[in-house]
């Protein structure tokens, strides 16, 4: 696996690490809601459900897509353990990856939305 502008920044150890930390925030909202069932949260609260969707659609959209929103801002690229790290010195893929890397945190962040309004709706 090598760096491709706007496709691939992070390695398979990145992308496992990406994908617990989604699972982790899946978890998360699930305690949410289960708190509210039990009447440990008022609904207003429940809301609050967003912030771990965000973090696992995030998260979780990188592992699949072994892109880092991070890395791609700060113009670098992780395979620790197959290629190594790096700087992306050319400007054109960076101005790429920056672009690349706000598609998918409005992607998560619609997704974290859309899932929460169904949560609250549903409930």
């Amino acid at each position: 696996m090598d760096y491709r502008p706007a496709q691939c920044n992070i390695g398979s150890r990145q992308r496992r690490r990406r994908a617990v930390f989604s699972a982790a925030g899946l978890l998360v909202a699930s305690a949410v809601v289960a708190a509210y069932l039990v009447g440990a949260l008022p609904k207003l609260l429940l809301v609050g459900v967003f912030v771990p969707f965000a973090v696992a659609f995030e998260w979780g959209i990188q592992a699949y897509e072994g892109f880092c929103v991070r890395l791609a801002l700060l113009g670098r690229y992780d395979f620790a353990g197959e290629d190594g790290t790096g700087a992306v010195t050319d400007p054109s893929h960076r101005r790429r990856d920056r672009r690349y890397a706000l598609r998918l945190s409005v992607i998560s962040v619609v997704l974290a939305a859309v899932a929460t309004a169904l949560v609250v709706a549903a409930l």
